[in-house]
């Protein structure tokens, strides 16, 4: 992305047009707005060992996306596997503030993909009999 802002700033230079300065001006807010938004949400938190996904007998949180779902709401639980890092996907048992499937990121959790998905597997075959 930096490689791309400063081919467009060499762009911006040779043309030296007012239209040329006022794109590239809007297109430096966006990348710097981003780049903020990943460093302060995700970077600095991972950094300081900030817990990104917990587990416990009520259900799952996830506080990178403040999100947070009890074991009686979910239908099911499956891993995707990316390039990089793998998603948890929760489908839901009806349609929430989410929708009816929540995607977790495993990339900034701290530990293999396959173990956080079976230890996920583990607290939802275990939740307490009043969860169905």
């Amino acid at each position: 992305m930096i490689i791309l802002m400063l081919m467009l700033l060499s762009n911006v230079m040779a043309a030296n047009s007012t239209l040329g300065w006022v794109i590239y001006g809007f297109f430096s807010l966006v990348f710097l707005f981003l780049m903020t938004m990943l460093i302060t949400k995700r970077l600095i938190p991972a950094l300081k060992g900030d817990i990104a996904l917990q587990l416990d007998d009520e259900g799952i949180s996830d506080y990178i996306r403040d999100v947070s779902i009890g074991w009686k709401d979910i239908k099911a639980i499956s891993l995707i596997r990316g390039r990089s890092a793998s998603t948890m996907q929760i489908d839901l048992k009806f349609e929430s503030d989410y929708g009816s499937q929540v995607a977790i990121p495993l990339r900034w959790v701290k530990g293999k993909d396959d173990e956080i998905y079976e230890t996920t597997l583990a607290y939802f075959e275990q939740a307490p009999p009043g969860a169905d």
